[in-house]
């Protein structure tokens, strides 16, 4: 088995063609506009990538239209990044970060990996904390790499009165 293999993160799941549904509380922003702070159209949000265990969602799915590239480009935006503006169906990326979006790695629908996460993240941070994590590092279920802003769900999350929790199959 090779180190690629080893770092793979077997808990997100694209929620398209999953068992989960969205749960009732929760807008499913599938098709929505996305836009940069500066009020840029970025594209569509394609899908939305969980983590089957804790049971949120992690990432957008979007493709990069014509923005800043010469083709267009899949990539993952971390949840964390976004607020909702239902009322007009639309994501807003809540920091300027519409300069770094060409250099995320193109996502290709496959497994993504521990790698694939810390350049997403190193891109998005502007720095370069996570070199050396990069080449040895493995997620597993009790480390906190989820516990970083761009997962901090408050602008997608709404929690609805008197539910304590999901319902089997739900994620937020």
């Amino acid at each position: 088995m090779d180190t690629e293999d080893n770092n793979t993160n077997d808990r997100l799941e694209e929620l398209d063609g999953s068992d989960f549904e969205i749960s009732d509380h929760q807008p499913d922003i599938t098709g929505w506009e996305i836009y940069d702070s500066l009020g840029d159209y970025i594209g569509d949000v394609e899908d939305l990538i969980f983590d089957v265990e804790a049971l949120k969602v992690r990432y957008i799915i979007t493709k990069l239209e014509g923005y800043e590239l010469d083709e267009e480009k899949r990539v993952l935006i971390p949840i964390g990044l976004v607020t909702l503006k239902e009322d007009k169906d639309e994501v807003l990326l809540t920091e300027a970060i519409s300069s770094k979006l060409s250099f995320l790695p193109e996502y290709d629908g496959e497994q993504i990996t521990a790698r694939d996460e810390l350049q997403i993240r190193d891109v998005l941070t502007g720095t370069a904390e996570h070199v050396v994590e990069v080449m040895n590092y493995k997620h597993n279920a009790d480390d906190d790499f989820y516990n970083h802003t761009h997962f901090d769900d408050a602008g997608y999350n709404r929690n609805p009165p008197g539910k304590d929790g999901l319902e089997k199959g739900e994620i937020m």
